[in-house]
């Protein structure tokens, strides 16, 4: 890491060596603008398909990683996507995690804001979309694991569970780490 930093439009700045998280995704990356904007909506802007999505806000605690495994379960079996379940569960709970670890902003004088965890499914046909949100926007590094540490896996584990993944900061302040299914 080289210690230099860039401001994206919204003037929030990202450590150099972040960047290649904030690539537009895969071609045809439909869940973009729905996770740019904060929130995922029902319904696409026009122009660009439909899809179905839902959002829940969880509790920043303990059971957060639970509570996201069974909602993506439920999910899942009511959208006839089970396919995908056990590779979702994994993911989600990763990412919870991560978002709780390493979601609280830093506000004035240091002390952290109220945790946001947010957890977004999104699908369209047979693509699925598992996102989840925090206010902190430092985005996540990938590192080697490390088998012998306690953390420091989470990343690699949704790289190779989900097709796909990246990031998307979000307004006003955080940004939703996602992984794509299909």
């Amino acid at each position: 890491m080289t210690g230099q930093s860039t401001q994206d439009s919204m003037g929030r700045t990202w450590e150099e060596g972040h960047t290649s998280a904030l690539d537009a995704g895969p071609p045809r990356a439909w869940w973009l603008p729905a996770l740019r904007q904060g929130t995922a909506q029902r319904g696409a802007p026009r122009g660009t398909g439909s899809y179905d999505s839902l959002t829940w806000r969880l509790e920043a605690d303990t059971g957060a990683p639970a509570t996201a495994r069974e909602i993506s379960l439920a999910v899942l079996r009511e959208w006839n996507m089970a396919r995908f379940a056990s590779n979702v569960e994994l993911v989600a709970s990763e990412l919870v995690t991560n978002a709780l670890r390493h979601g609280p902003n830093p506000g004035p004088c240091g002390i952290a804001d109220a945790p946001l965890v947010q957890l977004s499914l999104l699908r369209r046909g047979g693509e699925l979309v598992c996102a989840v949100r925090d206010a902190n926007d430092r985005l996540p590094v990938r590192r080697e694991p490390d088998f012998m540490l306690e953390t420091g896996r989470g990343l690699h584990l949704v790289s190779c569970f989900a097709t796909s993944w990246g990031v998307v900061p979000t307004v006003p302040v955080g940004k939703f780490v996602w992984a794509l299914f299909s």
